[in-house]
């Protein structure tokens, strides 16, 4: 009899992961699926072998254009010898009509970074290289990078990401139709085993073709139960239209993502394009390897920030977000500003707190939570 209750738990446990791993939408099987993510992690492990062994698949000639299709931007901070292998994964793409930004963020490494990337530009003259004069970070870095940016669209990677597959490229830009839309998104690998094992996606599975168009586009296209679901905040697996792009970075501002060098600058990226984007369209494509670094660019934060930078993520949300967004604001901020950091600028908090307090969009429940969680700070306001 145990071992019966034991077998039926560990199928309901098993059950309960498929259900929580995908979510299938219109007429996508289990079957389909399987298939698909079966068929396209063993042909993107072919692929990284290839560009990992420093192997140019096709020897096609790598000649600059003056209006590429895709512009690839990659902030750079002590990368090392493995940008190597990450533009090897760029240049096997079946499209080479490109170009690759990277942005040499005041790497310390006795400018081994700095030296290599130099070597590779000999090699392909679509590398494109700026150097910042200080550590400024990632948001400031993919700022300067897109502002720079010549191609029709535009496509982030970490310096920890490599392209998945040969036609992501090719395969991305058809499915964008030509500038018919502003976002273009399709699924990623993470795993934190550096190439020896490729995990399954973590997030969500998505039928091709899926759009979404404003109102209902945001950087968190679930929202259940006053808690977020992340299967979409990433800045990276997804191409962007450049004057879309453009136009968000102009409306985040200078003054913004030139003091700011964030945990968050995913979000505060990706929240901003989508607040500008008119429509989101996914595809089924498993096109970026995410290499799971806990000492990667994103983790490399200053500590002198001058308003604490969860404050400033949601000042964003209010300023720029369209009215059915404006909750996530006060959410976000119940959720993660802690008063005991020194970092914290009482102040620009009670200026936010104000903002959710008098805003007509947000729930009556969330203020409650604020008033409670704050209330120390609002009896003290002078």
């Amino acid at each position: 009899m145990t071992k019966k209750l034991v077998l039926i738990f560990i199928i309901i446990l098993i059950l309960y992961y498929k259900i929580q791993s995908f979510i299938f939408l219109d007429n996508i099987t289990d079957k389909e699926n399987f298939t698909s993510k079966f068929h396209s992690i063993k042909k993107g492990k072919q692929y990284l072998d290839q560009c990992n062994k420093g192997i140019l698949i096709k020897r096609k000639k790598l000649e600059v254009s003056n209006s590429p299709k895709v512009s690839i931007i990659i902030p750079l901070y002590n990368t090392g010898e493995r940008i190597k292998y990450i533009i090897r994964s760029i240049q096997n793409q079946n499209i080479a009509d490109i170009e690759i930004i990277l942005i040499n963020d005041f790497s310390n490494d006795n400018n081994i970074t700095l030296h290599i990337i130099e070597k590779l530009k000999i090699e392909d003259q679509r590398i494109i290289i700026i150097n910042n004069k200080n550590n400024m970070g990632i948001l400031y870095s993919r700022c300067v990078g897109v502002l720079g940016s010549k191609g029709q669209y535009i496509m982030n990677l970490d310096h920890d990401d490599y392209i998945f597959d040969e036609d992501v490229f090719d395969t991305a830009y058809k499915a964008a139709k030509n500038g018919d839309f502003d976002i273009l998104s399709f699924t990623y690998i993470t795993s934190k085993d550096y190439h020896l094992k490729v995990r399954s996606p973590r997030y969500i599975t998505i039928p091709h073709n899926y759009i979404v168009k404003q109102p209902r586009l945001s950087a968190y296209p679930l929202f259940k139960n006053d808690r977020f679901i992340y299967h979409d905040f990433t800045i990276w697996a997804k191409l962007y239209k450049n004057c879309t792009y453009k136009n968000a970075v102009n409306l985040l501002t200078y003054k913004r993502y030139s003091v700011f060098n964030a945990y968050n600058e995913d979000l505060i990226g990706l929240f901003t394009i989508c607040n500008v984007a008119k429509n989101y369209k996914y595809i089924r494509k498993y096109g970026v390897y995410h290499y799971d670094n806990s000492v990667s660019a994103s983790h490399v934060v200053k500590q002198d920030t001058k308003i604490f930078v969860d404050i400033f993520f949601t000042d964003i949300i209010f300023d720029l977000a369209k009215n059915q967004y404006k909750k996530y604001g006060a959410i976000f901020l119940c959720q993660r500003i802690n008063l005991s950091n020194n970092n914290n600028n009482n102040q620009y908090l009670l200026k936010v707190i104000h903002k959710i307090l008098l805003n007509k969009f947000i729930e009556e429940k969330y203020k409650k939570k604020i008033r409670l969680k704050f209330k120390n700070l609002l009896v003290n306001e002078s």
